[in-house]
C-alpha cells in the first residue's frame, strides 16, 4: 500500500510539440520519433502495459512523462540568445517596426555585457547559439568587434545578422582573423536602387554590395546567406533571381515579411483562441533568451515594444530569468496550460501554435 501511495502520476506533458516527424520536447530538445503518442497517451491514462519500464523510464527523463506542469514551466533548454548590445539600426526598412518608430539610443555597457555572456557560456549547450541581433544593426555598436572577439575567445557560437553597410572590408579581414561565425546573414532584399530605397530607407544599395563583395573567399563564416524578404509577388520573385545572378556562390533565402506579432497590421493574422505552444525557430519560451540594450529581458524577439518582460539581467542572473515566475506563467498561457490574456503577444503571431 505504502508503495502505491507513493507511485507517481506521470502525465504528457503539455509542452510536447506534436507534427508529423513525432513529438519534439523544447524542455529537453529531444525528438522522439520511435514511441507513438496513442502509447504515452493510454499510459498516462492508467495502462501501466501500454510502456515497458525502460520505454517509460527513457520518456521520464526527457521529460515527456512528468508529474508537476507547474514545475516543468521553470525548466528550459537555452538554444538561441538574442542578445542586442544597441538599440540603433542606420536603416528604416519597412518590414520593421523601426522604421515607424525608432527607438532611443542606447549601447549596453562592456561590463553588462560581459557578465551576461559569462552566465550564458555556463548554460550553454551543444546547440546554444548567441544572435547580436534584434531590432538593431550590430556593425553600428562602438563595440561590436570586442563584443564578437569576447564571445569568439569563450567558444560561443555566434551568429550575425547584418544590412551590410558597416561591414567593411578591413573589418571582416579582422574578424576572420579572430574566429569564425556561426552563420552570417546579409539582409539585402533587392539589387534595384529604386526599390532598395524604398524597402529600407537608404541609398546604400551600392555600399552593400561592394561590402559584400568583399566577403568572398574570406573564411568568416560556417554558413552565409543573402536573405531576401518580400511579400512572395512577382517583384519579390525578380529581386530574388536577381540576386542569385549576382551571388552565385552564396545561399539566397527567400522569406516572407511577417507581421510581428500584429505589430506590422499589413500582414495581421487573426487572433489565436487556444494556444498550444510556439513554433518559431524553436519554442521561443522555453529554449530562447531574448535581452535588449538595457539588459531588460522579455518573452520573445516579435516583441518591439516589450510589454512582455520576463526579467532585469542588471539584477538578476541568466538561470534566474529563465527560471523565474515570470516567463513560467508567460509559458503556461502560450502553451494553453493557463488561459493567456486577450492581449497576450502570441495570440496574433503567426509562429504560434494553436487555432
Amino acid at each position: 500500500m505504502t508503495d502505491l501511495l507513493q507511485k507517481k502520476t506521470l502525465s504528457l506533458s503539455p509542452y510536447v510539440h506534436r507534427n508529423g516527424e513525432g513529438l519534439y520536447n523544447p524542455v529537453s530538445g529531444v525528438r522522439l520519433t520511435d514511441v507513438s503518442l496513442p502509447r504515452i497517451e493510454a499510459f498516462a491514462a492508467g495502462d501501466d502495459a501500454a510502456l515497458d519500464d525502460h520505454t517509460r523510464a527513457r520518456l521520464e527523463h526527457a521529460r515527456f512523462l512528468i508529474d508537476d506542469v507547474f514545475a516543468e514551466s521553470r525548466r528550459f533548454a537555452l538554444f538561441l540568445v538574442s542578445l542586442e548590445t544597441s538599440t540603433v539600426c542606420n536603416h528604416r526598412c519597412d518590414f520593421c517596426p523601426v522604421s515607424v518608430d525608432p527607438r532611443e539610443a542606447k549601447v549596453m555597457s562592456p561590463e553588462l555585457f560581459e557578465r551576461i555572456v559569462s552566465e550564458i557560456a555556463e548554460l550553454a549547450t551543444g546547440r546554444t547559439v548567441v544572435f547580436l541581433n534584434n531590432y538593431n544593426e550590430p556593425t553600428i555598436d562602438p563595440h561590436f568587434e570586442d563584443r564578437c572577439r569576447s564571445l569568439f575567445a569563450r567558444r560561443l557560437p555566434v551568429s550575425l545578422l547584418t544590412n551590410a553597410s558597416g561591414l567593411k572590408p578591413v573589418l571582416s579581414r579582422r574578424l576572420a582573423e579572430r574566429g569564425k561565425f556561426r552563420y552570417l546573414g546579409i539582409n539585402l532584399p533587392t539589387l534595384d536602387p529604386a526599390r532598395y530605397r524604398e524597402l529600407h530607407g537608404t541609398r546604400d544599395l551600392d555600399r552593400v554590395v561592394a561590402n559584400v563583395e568583399a566577403l568572398e573567399g574570406l573564411d568568416i563564416a560556417e554558413e552565409q546567406a543573402i536573405v531576401a524578404l518580400g511579400h512572395e509577388d512577382d517583384a519579390h520573385r525578380r529581386d530574388v533571381d536577381a540576386l542569385r545572378t549576382k551571388f552565385p556562390g552564396w545561399n539566397v533565402r527567400s522569406f516572407k515579411i511577417q507581421s510581428r506579432a500584429g505589430q506590422l497590421g499589413y500582414t495581421l493574422p487573426p487572433a489565436k483562441k487556444r494556444l498550444r505552444g510556439c513554433d518559431l525557430m524553436g519554442s521561443r519560451p522555453f529554449e530562447h533568451l531574448h535581452v535588449n540594450a538595457t539588459g531588460t529581458a522579455v518573452l520573445c524577439c516579435q516583441d518591439y515594444y516589450e510589454k512582455w518582460v520576463v526579467g532585469d539581467l542588471n539584477r538578476e542572473s541568466v538561470a534566474d530569468v529563465m527560471g523565474g515566475d515570470r516567463i513560467a506563467q508567460m509559458r503556461r498561457w502560450a502553451y494553453g496550460v493557463e488561459e493567456a490574456p486577450d492581449d497576450f503577444l502570441c495570440r496574433r503571431c503567426e509562429f504560434a501554435l494553436g487555432e
